[in-house]
């Protein structure tokens, strides 16, 4: 057996194996691991803090201005689940729950998607990676069973002893507003001071009566407008949202935020639905206060005072109609009435409304991108209990350098046996005493180099190989009687003792 050859051939296999073996060993692999991280949020079922009269000229700008910019992007908000200050948005569930109930995916394809046009801050989001978690949340919800047209002269007069009774049970009186002279909101208040929200017991809902002209304007007597009414009951409706966001150019502040699903909350230990944000105690009181909840309804008809003037329609009613021209809107042949809006849409509208401000009214300069939480901590904070912490997972792109075990031991099976044969082929040459054979026989086959071979350039192949055929080569000593041997090709013909002997020195 040839053992060069075999030796070759096992160097020509491994040798590709071994150059493959070290390309695939390591690779880069894109891992996203999971760290659990606490983000701070503000409960939503907190009350108003501008119900007082010493602070209610402070709403006109702490809470209009950014009220009045919300109305004004109406058209940007309609399909995003971010408010103008990059707040999470909760959706409006009871428009979701016609096809399903659970998780529900939420489209972002209409304004009548979300609850509100402002949104809850969310703290502490890291600035690089994928942040995920489950936002509770609440926002006052309005369905509104009697929704139709009255004739009469005037709007009604709440605070008369003529006004309606709430009919609930549980309320007496009315707080009510006037928007210029051209639509009127009243809020159903209880009959006790100290019927304020207990999770103990529970109430009836209130009630929320709207009544606008549907011509904008009462005119003549002999031809009374038409008036739009709406008999509403408000609720309190408590949703989970499950949101994913990223942060961008590594910047905390610039977030994009994907609202994946929405569910009505799991949590049990809300409130009952009929208790509101209205039914809470006002900030250093034990129980309710009479003509509170007149600071929500007064800001939200009077932030645009002058509007109902020179032709001009009032940005609320307006809202109702086309929400993404809402300001500016003049008279028309056709205003807000049932013939042209639907009790639905009448509600949804009316709560984006209202949580806006309630929102905004917990605490402005938070809810407008602006977060010191000293206000919340600091002593004697009435929104001390406002903010929570939420359990979220972010994940970051990180590449790994892994080795494959099978292709390093298959590097270290071909690179051991390389090198052995390297050796190995050290070794013979070292031990070796013959000359490069291939060049010899080269040399002592060209003509009259070696006494014997006779031969002719003029030659062909064929005949080189013809007349060579039977020639032989001996490798020896052909200086046997020297002290210094000499190692040399020679010819049969040739009458030397050929061979080598053990620790002799050759040329």
């Amino acid at each position: 057996m040839n053992f060069v050859a075999v030796f070759i051939v096992l160097l020509w296999c491994l040798s590709p194996l071994g150059s493959q073996a070290s390309l695939r060993i390591i690779s880069i692999v894109p891992s996203y691991p999971a760290n659990p991280i606490e983000l701070t949020s503000f409960n939503t079922f907190t009350a108003y803090q501008f119900g007082y009269s010493q602070v209610m000229s402070m709403a006109k700008t702490s809470v209009a201005i950014p009220m009045t910019a919300s109305m004004s992007a109406a058209s940007l908000l309609s399909t995003r689940n971010q408010d103008l200050w990059g707040n999470i948005r909760f959706p409006a569930i009871e428009n979701l729950e016609k096809t399903s109930t659970g998780w529900m995916h939420v489209p972002q394809n209409d304004n009548l998607t979300y609850a509100s046009l402002v949104g809850v801050p969310v703290i502490g989001l890291p600035s690089a990676g994928n942040t995920s978690f489950i936002l509770p949340g609440s926002y006052l919800s309005i369905s509104c069973p009697v929704f139709d047209t009255i004739h009469t002269l005037n709007l009604t007069d709440f605070a008369g002893p003529d006004a309606p009774s709430p009919g609930n049970g549980d309320d007496c009186s009315w707080t009510s507003a006037w928007g210029g002279f051209q639509f009127q909101l009243a809020l159903s208040e209880p009959c006790s001071n100290a019927l304020n929200a207990s999770k103990t017991r529970t109430r009836n809902a209130r009630k929320l009566i709207w009544e606008s002209w549907d011509r904008g304007y009462a005119d003549d007597v002999r031809d009374r407008s038409p008036i739009t009414r709406a008999i509403c009951d408000i609720t309190t409706t408590y949703v989970d949202a499950n949101v994913t966001c990223e942060s961008l150019d590594g910047k905390q502040s610039v977030k994009t935020c994907d609202l994946l699903a929405a569910r009505r909350s799991v949590d049990r230990s809300h409130f009952h639905q009929n208790w509101t944000v209205f039914d809470i105690n006002p900030p250093g009181n034990f129980q309710l206060m009479k003509g509170y909840n007149n600071g929500v309804f007064d800001l939200l008809t009077t932030m645009f005072p002058h509007m109902d003037e020179n032709g001009g329609l009032q940005p609320v009613i307006g809202y109702f109609i086309d929400p993404f021209q809402a300001i500016g809107t003049f008279f028309s042949e056709t205003l807000m009435s049932p013939e042209t809006t639907t009790s639905s849409v009448f509600g949804t509208r009316l709560s984006q409304l209202l949580n806006s401000l309630l929102y905004l009214g917990i605490n402005p300069s938070t809810f407008t991108g602006s977060v010191d939480m000293m206000q919340f901590t600091r002593e004697g904070s009435t929104i001390k209990d406002t903010p929570f912490k939420v359990t979220a997972q972010t994940t970051h792109l990180r590449n790994i350098v892994r080795c494959h075990r099978p292709w390093l031991a298959v590097l270290i099976v071909s690179s051991v046996v390389i090198f052995s044969i390297a050796v190995m082929a050290a070794y013979l040459h070292i031990k070796t005493i013959a000359p490069d054979l291939l060049g010899s026989i080269s040399v002592a086959l060209l003509q009259n180099k070696t006494d014997g071979i006779i031969g002719s350039s003029i030659w062909t192949s064929d005949e080189w190989t013809k007349n060579m055929r039977d020639k032989k080569l001996w490798l020896g000593d052909v200086q046997p009687g020297a002290e210094i041997g000499r190692l040399a090709l020679t010819t049969v013909a040739q009458d030397f003792p050929l061979g080598s002997r053990k620790e002799r020195s050759y040329y």
